[in-house]
C-alpha cells in the first residue's frame, strides 16, 4: 500500500493562523495608508484645479477659477467647480451662476476642505493676467491627522503652492 500525500488538519490550522495573523497587522497598516494617499490626492487635484483657472484667465483674458459657493469651506456634498467670467458685459465675477461658464465637472472632495482667507470668500478668482483678483490670499487644507506629506494648498496673488500644514500655515513641500 503507498502512502497518500496531503497536508494535515493541524498543517492547514499553522497556515490560516498565520494568514490571519498577518491580515490583521495588515488592514489597519493599509487603511491609513490609503486615507493618506486619498487626502493627498485631492489636494493635488485642488492644486491643478486652481492652476488650469488661472491658466482659463490668462488664456481667455477674463476672471476664472474655482467657486464652491457655500460658506468657507468645501464641503463634501456640494464640491467645487471651475468657472469663468461670461456675463454681458462682463462683470469680474464667477459668482453669476446663470451666466458665467462651468469648465468640466463638479469635484466632489472626499474629506472637507477648509478655507481660511477672508470671512465669507466662496471663491479663488484670478484675471485675465493670470493674478489673484482681488488680491486675497488663501489657503486650502485638510483638516485631518493622517500624516499626508500634502494636506494644503496656499494661493497668494502670484503663486499656488502645495504644503503642508505646520504651527497654522502651509509650509511649502
Amino acid at each position: 500500500m503507498k502512502k497518500q500525500g496531503g497536508f494535515t488538519l493541524v498543517e492547514l490550522m499553522v497556515v490560516v493562523s498565520i494568514t490571519v495573523v498577518i491580515l490583521t497587522w495588515g488592514i489597519p497598516s493599509y487603511s491609513s495608508w490609503k486615507k493618506k494617499h486619498d487626502i493627498e490626492n485631492q489636494m493635488v487635484q485642488l492644486y491643478s484645479n486652481l492652476q488650469f483657472g488661472r491658466m482659463t484667465g490668462y488664456t481667455r483674458k477674463v476672471v476664472s477659477g474655482v467657486w464652491w459657493g457655500t460658506g468657507t469651506n468645501i464641503p463634501t456634498n456640494s464640491g467645487y467647480q471651475i468657472r469663468y467670467d461670461n456675463s454681458n458685459p462682463l462683470n469680474g465675477s464667477i459668482d453669476d451662476t446663470g451666466t458665467d461658464v462651468q469648465i468640466g465637472a463638479t469635484v466632489y472632495p472626499k474629506y472637507l476642505i477648509t478655507a481660511s482667507g477672508s470671512a465669507g470668500q466662496n471663491s479663488v478668482s484670478f484675471d485675465g493676467r493670470g493674478f489673484l483678483s482681488p488680491a486675497n490670499p488663501i489657503t486650502f487644507s485638510v483638516s485631518s491627522t493622517s500624516g499626508a506629506a500634502i494636506d494644503c494648498v496656499a494661493v497668494s496673488s502670484t503663486r499656488i503652492t502645495l504644503g503642508k500644514m505646520s504651527a497654522g500655515s502651509c509650509a511649502p513641500k
